[in-house]
């Protein structure tokens, strides 16, 4: 049995897509039978203990550490902690890149001849190293250049972030595996008119469906924009997201000055079987990000049967476009307008969609398939390093 340790930045959920990609793959690990340990730090009053809770019952051992403090998350417990995990562990996994948690793993797993993963999570797509560019250049110069070079393996959610990557990662092997998501949620989403009942004010109206961080970088302003641009009659778009530093704010004000304040719903996180109910409600989905490494929702929406509209900065575009269940456009307003028009109109062109989505999804992104590969990669590894 191998023994694999998952180490991270925090497990709120609230953070984004790095930590639901965790949760998704030390579950399905641990549900198959790896030896799973998921150290992970911690700051603000309380641990995350849903989390925490979710990974046990799974049957993995969970390590928090906190509360961690400052910009690189340290503190005085995680050197030796993370020791004494790394010694019992066959393979690291290291998701993210920026903290200390990521680089003392890497630095022990490599004192320690224990081979350790990279999961960068996008962090080191040229559109995300240009955010605090300075700051992010000379960390890489100090400590992350040495973590990627000596890694064993750097992990990619698609092909389009391996070659994104590929100016830093260099030679490092690369292993390309999705993130998969839990079948057996979607297998019976809510009927129609449960996500409806809480928000009365949809009414039976068309949904355009937005979920994720009301945050900049996945550019619900431009969303609101092209809605209010599209001949989408009286369909409703529906916000659903946790704010980020008071971004929803500009946005319902955004809303107003389109006229369009009257068809937007925000609904704050939705989480359960809320967040399926609106997912299966949604006549269309729709995520325009100026980045996104991958695009979760975009798959639990496929999940869920409902069609896709992205942009061309979501890493998985492509194979949305090949498989028929969605759309792409640029980042540009009235390109976006234009999908947006077609996908609401055109309810044919919806139908067909939907019905291929679920298979696209069962074919790609069952977690646990993935988990299954991820047990052959690691075995494969653990083995390279007894016979070195």
């Amino acid at each position: 049995m191998t023994r694999v340790l998952h180490v991270i930045p925090g497990l709120d959920a609230t953070q984004g897509g790095t930590v639901t990609a965790l949760m998704s793959m030390a579950v399905f690990q641990a549900r198959r039978g790896l030896k799973v340990t998921v150290a992970a730090t911690w700051a603000g009053e309380n641990p995350p203990r849903d989390a925490e809770q979710k990974l046990r019952e799974a049957g993995a051992e969970v390590r928090l550490i906190g509360p961690a403090n400052g910009p690189l998350l340290r503190h005085a417990e995680l050197e030796p902690a993370l020791a004494t995990l790394v010694g019992r562990a066959d393979v690291v996994h290291a998701h993210g890149v920026w903290e200390e948690i990521q680089h003392r793993a890497a630095a022990l797993a490599r004192a320690a001849r224990v081979p350790y993963v990279l999961s960068p999570h996008g962090m080191l797509d040229p559109f995300n190293l240009g955010k605090k560019w300075l700051k992010k250049k000379l960390y890489v110069l100090w400590r992350l250049r040495h973590t990627i070079a000596h890694a064993a393996a750097i992990h990619f959610t698609d092909e389009t972030e391996r070659d994104l990557a590929a100016p830093l990662t260099g030679k490092t092997p690369a292993i390309i595996e999705p993130i998969g998501i839990d079948l057996a949620e979607f297998a019976q989403v809510p009927p129609r008119g449960t996500f409806r009942s809480h928000y009365p004010q949809v009414g039976e109206r068309p949904v355009v469906l937005f979920m994720g961080r009301l945050h900049p970088k996945k550019a619900p302003d431009l969303l609101i924009t092209a809605f209010a641009q599209a001949r989408a009659g009286d369909a409703v778009l529906v916000m659903a997201g946790p704010d980020s530093d008071g971004y929803r704010a500009r946005l319902e004000s955004l809303a107003r000055e389109r006229g369009v304040a009257d068809r937007t719903v925000f609904t704050g996180m939705l989480r359960g079987e809320q967040r399926v109910a609106a997912l299966a409600e949604a006549d269309v989905f729709a995520l325009f990000s100026h980045q996104e490494n991958f695009g979760l929702a975009v798959v639990e929406a496929l999940a869920c049967g409902t069609p896709v509209l992205i942009s061309d900065q979501v890493n998985i575009h492509r194979k949305i476009t090949e498989a028929g269940v969605g759309a792409v456009a640029p980042v540009d307003v009235p390109e976006m307008a234009a999908l947006l028009t077609q996908w609401i109109e055109d309810a044919g062109l919806r139908r067909a969609a939907a019905g291929r989505a679920r298979g696209f999804v069962e074919a790609n992104y069952d977690a646990e398939r993935v988990a299954g590969h991820w047990a052959g990669h690691y075995a494969a590894l653990a083995a390279a390093r007894g016979s070195s």
